[in-house]
């Protein structure tokens, strides 16, 4: 099937987006507006609970989690909203889950000033990335089935907690695996948000949530000044920015290029780090282009013209940003969450992730042996000098890959 023309995708960015603007009433579909909307609230159940995990591993306070909350919500609200009026299609604004995963165990042995610095040189990345239209060769220059082995490493810790959390709780795991593979079965657009709601439902009829007291007042961001070093950078820094690049924009802007229209790519990348810049200072992690819930917005069951879809990121777009300024009403409500109904939402949001980067990592028979010493190795929790396991579950299996495909090139043939 060819690609989809859009008219604005050629003209200057003000006029662009003023037409879109103009369009927008025409645009607007029942479907679309429900599309839109649903984004978000899946965002505020699975993709979150992946944040709370972080924020209780540093032991946050409520106002720098309000404040986190805040600046992941605000970028990818603005990403959508801004992308989607400039180039009249559903892009669809998210912030990297995967990267907020690997800060649960970055943030034992690191400060959450030391997360903001390297938020700050993630950023830093995506924009020279996104400048330079250096994408393509950089993803060249490490096997992508090393990236997913590390990004598997870093992330099976939270599908092993959807067991052990179970075994605390087992009619609250059982209900929720059953629910949610139920609905993936039934091809259902949104099967964590049926996990999610059996999951309250059972520990609210276990008296194990206590509704807190929600003051539904507009969040005020707290700015923390960033430390850099080369530990957080090589530790933190890399792998942030790879897992933004790999496991969110390749996949993101795939999932666009699937339903036949034609991302801007490098002007994808440029907005989503300089939306992460400005919101690093504040706990906003790398922005970009959603992977994994974007197919709620862009498909045709969305809107079934492409030429009026993008009202569905346009919606979602300002969704979040309401989202942003109330991100206390959020807080409040998940930390009266017991800790298991947490634990295994966030663990069946990246469900599918890990499936992914685990297929990915060894279905090429050419990286295998790479792809297992570096997923070995990230789970190993190893480190030295500063430097965190992922880092070197990327350096061991570069390196594994490097030896298994040298060959001398004198060696005597032999003589048989």
């Amino acid at each position: 099937m060819s690609s989809i023309e859009i008219g604005s995708t050629h003209l200057p960015v003000l006029k662009a987006i003023s037409l879109n603007l103009r369009s927008l009433p025409r645009s607007a579909s029942w479907t679309a507006l429900l599309s839109g909307l649903l984004v978000v609230f899946v965002s505020t159940t699975g993709p979150i609970a992946i944040l709370y995990q972080a924020t209780d591993a540093a032991k946050l306070s409520t106002s720098l989690t309000n404040s986190w909350l805040f600046a992941v919500f605000m970028g990818s609200g603005l990403f959508g909203l801004l992308l989607s009026l400039r180039y009249g299609m559903p892009i669809i604004g998210s912030w990297a889950s995967t990267t907020t995963a690997l800060l649960v165990s970055g943030l034992v042995d690191h400060s959450f000033s030391d997360v903001i610095g390297a938020y700050i040189g993630a950023s830093l990345l995506l924009m020279v990335v996104g400048y330079t239209g250096f994408f393509n060769r950089l993803m060249k220059s490490i096997p992508q089935p090393i990236i997913m082995a590390m990004l598997a490493g870093v992330l099976l810790v939270f599908g092993t907690r959807i067991f052990t959390s179970t075994q605390v709780n087992p009619i609250l795991g059982f209900m929720m695996l059953v629910v949610y593979f139920v609905g993936r079965t039934m091809k259902l657009r949104a099967p964590l948000l049926g996990a999610f709601a059996v999951g309250l439902v059972t520990v609210i009829l276990q008296s194990k949530v206590a509704l807190p007291s929600i003051a539904v007042r507009v969040v005020e961001p707290v700015w923390t000044n960033p430390t850099f070093s080369i530990g957080t950078f090589l530790t933190l820094t890399i792998p942030i920015f790879l897992m933004v690049m790999t496991t969110q924009n390749a996949p993101g802007l795939a999932l666009l290029k699937a339903v036949n229209y034609e991302p801007p790519v490098n002007q994808v990348v440029q907005m989503g780090g300089i939306l992460s810049l400005l919101g690093a200072g504040f706990g906003g992690a790398g922005v970009n282009i959603s992977a994994m819930t974007a197919t709620i917005a862009i498909s045709p069951e969305s809107d079934p013209n492409p030429q009026t879809r993008y009202f569905a990121g346009v919606v979602s777009g300002v969704a979040y940003c309401l989202a942003a300024l109330f991100a206390g009403v959020f807080s409040s409500l998940y930390g009266a969450f017991p800790i298991e109904l947490t634990a295994i939402l966030a663990g069946l949001a990246l469900l599918p992730v890990i499936m992914s980067a685990l297929h990915d990592a060894v279905v090429d028979r050419e990286f295998r042996d790479a792809a297992v010493v570096t997923f070995l190795v990230t789970i190993s929790g190893v480190s030295g000098w500063g430097i965190g396991a992922p880092f070197w579950g990327l350096i061991a299996g570069s390196v594994v890959f490097r030896i298994s495909h040298w060959s001398p090139r004198n060696t005597p043939k032999k003589i048989l």
